[in-house]
């Protein structure tokens, strides 16, 4: 009996010092990808409404628009404005504003109040265009 119980004892001794030895490849590391912040003023989830872009170029002292910035009351605008000068874009009555740095600035929203309301850079006092909301 004895020897039945070294036995029993030493047994799983000799499994655990294998499982323990065995020579299996590591895993291999785990990476994580961190996705990019969305914009501020983008849309969390795709908007399927068509959308009307609105681009506004002002450079060396002078501003061109492209895109038409009269809207009716629901449409998407992307409004995306280009500059040599570092500022904030804001159209200040809908509460709208975004930085302009790097050249560019792009405010994505619906439109929903009718009226006229301007377009301006916020620290040179510039207004660059008009948006017409009916």
């Amino acid at each position: 009996m004895p020897r039945f119980r070294l036995l029993a004892c030493a047994l799983p001794l000799a499994l655990a010092a294998v499982a323990c030895s065995s020579e299996e490849p590591a895993p291999p590391p785990v990476t994580r990808t961190v996705a990019p912040t969305l914009n501020q003023t983008g849309p969390s989830t795709p908007d399927r409404r068509p959308v009307t872009a609105v681009q506004i170029d002002h450079r060396a002292g002078k501003t061109t628009v492209s895109g038409s910035t009269s809207l009716s009351q629901g449409q998407v605008v992307d409004l995306t404005v280009l500059s040599d000068v570092d500022d904030r874009v804001v159209i200040e009555a809908l509460q709208l504003s975004t930085p302009l740095a790097g050249g560019s600035a792009r405010l994505q929203f619906t439109a929903t109040v009718p009226g006229t309301f301007p377009i301006r850079l916020q620290d040179k006092g510039i207004d660059l265009a008009t948006l017409q909301i009916a």
